[in-house]
Parts: C-alpha cells; sequence; structure tokens
C-alpha cells in the first residue's frame, strides 16, 4: 500500500459524550458505532441510541409502576365493604396516582441516566463483541474502500481505544493524499507505542495544520526520537514538529532542546517566528537564541530573514 490515493473523508461529528456514538437494536440487542442506518446483527432498521433505549425502558417501567398503583387502587374497592369505603379507595387510588406521575415527571431525567449507566454495565460483553463487529466490517473494507474503513475505525476508536486500532487508523491515513481542508484528528491517534505510521502522519499533520500538534504529539515525538531520525526523512518529521511547536510560547518553554536541535531545518518563516517569540524575552531561552542566531547568519548572513523569505511579492504567513 505505497501508492498514495485521493479519497474523501467525511468530517467527523462530535458529540458531547463519547457513548453518544454507540447504538443499540431494539430489535436483538447487538451494539454499534458504525453510522449505517441497519442493524450489523439482525439486518433490521431498529437501531437506535443508547439515551433512547434507555429512555423507553425508564418510560415502559413507569407505566408498569402506574399501572399497579391503579391495580392497587382497584384491589381495595374491590375488598371494601361499602360504598363510602369503594368512593374512599377509589379517591385514594387516584391520589396515589396523581402523585406517581408527578414525582415520575420530575424524577425523568435523573431515572434515564440511572438507566443509561446500569446498561453499560449490563452489556459490557454486548459492548464489547459489537465493537469487534465493526472491526471485522472494518477490515473487510481496507482493500475495496480504504476511506470508508478508516471512518468506521475512527467511529470505533470513540469507545475502544487501543494501539493496534490507532495504527491500523494512522496506516490508512498514509496511503491517503492528506489535504488541508480535510477534518484530519490526531490526538486519538496518539499510541503507547512507536508506530512509523503515527509518525509520518504526525509529520505531514504539523505541515497541513499546525494547530494540530499539541504536547501529546510533541512528548511522543521526544519519547520515540531516535527511532524517528532513523526513518526515511525522519529528521523532516521531526523538524516539523518543532516548527509548528514554536507557535506558542509555552511550548517553547516546555521543550526548548527539542526545537533546538532542529532550529537548523525550521523553514524561514518558523525560524523568524522563533526568533520573535526569544526577542520578547529577554534573558530567556539562552541556549536556543544561541543556535536560533547562528541559523540565522548562516542562512542570511547581514539580511532581514522576514524581507527575504517575502521576495517576489509572497507575503508572510500567520503563526
Amino acid at each position: 500500500m505505497n501508492k498514495k490515493n485521493a479519497v474523501t473523508i467525511k468530517p467527523y461529528e462530535r458529540t458531547e459524550y463519547a457513548y453518544d456514538k454507540l447504538r443499540v437494536c431494539r430489535k436483538c440487542g447487538s451494539y454499534t458505532v458504525l453510522s449505517q442506518k441497519v442493524c450489523p446483527a439482525c439486518g433490521k432498521r431498529t437501531l437506535t441510541d443508547v439515551p433512547s433505549a434507555a429512555k423507553r425502558e425508564v418510560r415502559r417501567s413507569m407505566q408498569s409502576e402506574r399501572l399497579f398503583a391503579v391495580l392497587l387502587a382497584l384491589l381495595a374497592m374491590f375488598f371494601a365493604d361499602t360504598i363510602p369505603w369503594m368512593a374512599i379507595s377509589a379517591a385514594a387510588g387516584l391520589l396515589l396516582t396523581a402523585m406517581l406521575w408527578v414525582v415520575q415527571r420530575r424524577t425523568t431525567e435523573a431515572q434515564i441516566r440511572i438507566r443509561t449507566d446500569r446498561m453499560f454495565a449490563r452489556d459490557q460483553n454486548r459492548i464489547r463483541h459489537g465493537m469487534i463487529q465493526d472491526i471485522k466490517a472494518a477490515e473487510g473494507l481496507l482493500e475495496a474502500r480504504p476511506a470508508l474503513a478508516y471512518e468506521m475505525l475512527r467511529e470505533v476508536n470513540t469507545l475502544l481505544r487501543n494501539d493496534p486500532i490507532r495504527n491500523l487508523q494512522a496506516e490508512l491515513l498514509q496511503t491517503f493524499v492528506l489535504r488541508r481542508d480535510m477534518d484530519l484528528l490526531l490526538e486519538p491517534l496518539i499510541m503507547d507505542g512507536f508506530s512509523p505510521h503515527l509518525a509520518g502522519y504526525i509529520g505531514e499533520v504539523a505541515k497541513l495544520n499546525r494547530e494540530l500538534i499539541k504536547e501529546s504529539a510533541i512528548r511522543y515525538c521526544l519519547r520515540y526520537e531516535p527511532q524517528i531520525r532513523g526513518m526515511h526523512r525522519g529528521e523532516d518529521i521531526l523538524a516539523a514538529v518543532a516548527g509548528a511547536a514554536v507557535r506558542m510560547k509555552r511550548y517553547i518553554e516546555l521543550y526548548p532542546e527539542f526545537i533546538r536541535r532542529y532550529t537548523y531545518k525550521l523553514p524561514a518563516e518558523r525560524l523568524e517566528r522563533l526568533r520573535e517569540v526569544i526577542s520578547q524575552h529577554p534573558g530567556s531561552f539562552e541556549q536556543l537564541k544561541l543556535e536560533a542566531e547562528a541559523v540565522h547568519r548562516l542562512r542570511f548572513g547581514g539580511r532581514d530573514s522576514h524581507a527575504s523569505s517575502n521576495e517576489g511579492g509572497q507575503g508572510g504567513s500567520s503563526w
């Protein structure tokens, strides 16, 4: 899978909670995080999100409670000896049912949250089995429809987060022609172990959208710096990450030695950004300042690097 393919990836739909992606079949009880309309287990169009399923269970439970209250009232009326007692029983039953209904209305949201938690605790094995089936479905599309396979694994990774799934996503992404307009993700793909696919992807993201390079990505590159340096164009990957890091003073403060090691490979506008931040904090970043000034002199001599980078009428890029 060395040839890169031009693909279209659907934007990632972000949700407040990870479990919002999970859906359950009302017919067979199977779980999935895929966006298809048909249940992958039974083939029925009966998929619903977990909160909706919990809400249905709560409503059924509340209906049963109200029916039980009515049944008690009817039994009280049946065993009443006189008509006044029958009337009292009926009135008490109506009052009890009304009070129960009011209490249920006020506690519905809390009951739905409790029932949702119970469903997750009760159906752990079913959820795990559903995730495994989703992964198998994605693996079956790796060759025929790699973009769709990536989208499916991206959804699975919302709930089932482990290195093999992340590595497979990173490997797929390395077969795509990545573009600046794509909805690319990086944080959810950071692994515990080293992956050349992830390292390569981090390098591409650092060039396409440096805003995605956060502390977790920088720490990953620091942890596996020797392995990345040993890769083809590994130093370019690390330099791209260092260049993305200089956009924030905080990252320069946290990782000055990492940035210093790759200052000599920074593009002109990244080098200028680094020099600008350092100049605003005299007395700080001494070693980094020496390195940045040495690289600047080596490249531009006495010329202004900002002016040189804009020769030919080209405008400077944003930080």
